[in-house]
C-alpha cells in the first residue's frame, strides 16, 4: 500500500509543476504562480478526498508499527529460547531457533524499512497538501479586485487533484510479497551457536 501514496505523491508533484512551472514543495512558488482562476470550485471537495487518503496512510503506518513490534517481540523470545536450549546443551532445538531468529530478524529488518518509507511519503503528503491550503486560504483572504473576476481555467488546481486521485484510485493494490525474505544462513547459525556456547560457559562473575 505504500506504493499507492508514493505514486499520489509523485503524480501531485508532477500536476504542481505542470500548473505552477517551478518547484511544486517551494510554498512561495505556488503563491507567486497561482494565478486568479486556477484554484478550482471544487478544490475544497478535491482537498477532502486527499485529507481521506492521508487517514488511510496514518491508519497502515499504524499496522505497520504493530507489525514491527510483533516481529521484534518473535525475535527477542526466539533469541531467549536459543540461549536457554544451549545452556541445557539442547544442540539440535538451539540449531533450529538459531535459523527461526535468523528468518524473524529479516522480517523485522524489512518491516521497519517499510515503515520508515512509508513515514516518509506519509509526511511529504501532508506537507503537500497543508500547503496548498495555506495558498488557497491566502487566496480566498485577498481582498477582491473591483475588475470583474477572472474566468476559471479548465486546467486549476482542483481539476489537477482530482486526476491525481483518479489516477490513485485505478491503480490495483500490490500484494505484499515474501519473495525478499532469505533462508537461514548455516554457517552464521552455527558460528552464533558456537558463539552462545563460550558466552553461556562463562563463569558468572
Amino acid at each position: 500500500m505504500s506504493d499507492i501514496f508514493s505514486k499520489l505523491n509523485v503524480l501531485l508533484r508532477a500536476g504542481m509543476r505542470d500548473l505552477v512551472g517551478d518547484d511544486p514543495l517551494n510554498l512561495s512558488s505556488i503563491r507567486n504562480a497561482l494565478q486568479p482562476g486556477q484554484i478550482g470550485k471544487d478544490f475544497e471537495h478535491e482537498v477532502a478526498a486527499l485529507r481521506k487518503k492521508i487517514n488511510e496512510a496514518l491508519d497502515y503506518e499504524d499496522m505497520l508499527t504493530k507489525r514491527v513490534q510483533d516481529l521484534q517481540t518473535e525475535a527477542d523470545n526466539l533469541n531467549e529460547q536459543a540461549d536457554r536450549a544451549v545452556a541445557v546443551g539442547e544442540n539440535d532445538r538451539a540449531r533450529d531457533l538459531l535459523a527461526q531468529h535468523q528468518r524473524a530478524a529479516q522480517r523485522l529488518a524489512m518491516a521497519e524499512s517499510d515503515l520508515k518509507e512509508h513515514r516518509f511519503v506519509t509526511q511529504e503528503l501532508i506537507q503537500r497538501v497543508n500547503q496548498l491550503e495555506s495558498v488557497v486560504a491566502e487566496a480566498a483572504a485577498a481582498p477582491e479586485s473591483p475588475a470583474e473576476p477572472a474566468a476559471e481555467n479548465e486546467h486549476n488546481l482542483a481539476s489537477v487533484l482530482r486526476q491525481v486521485r483518479e489516477q490513485v484510485v485505478q491503480e490495483p493494490a500490490q500484494a505484499a510479497s515474501s519473495a525478499g525474505e532469505k533462508t537461514a544462513d548455516k554457517a552464521g547459525t552455527e558460528a552464533d551457536l558456537e558463539h552462545r556456547r563460550r558466552r553461556l560457559s562463562k563463569p558468572s562473575p
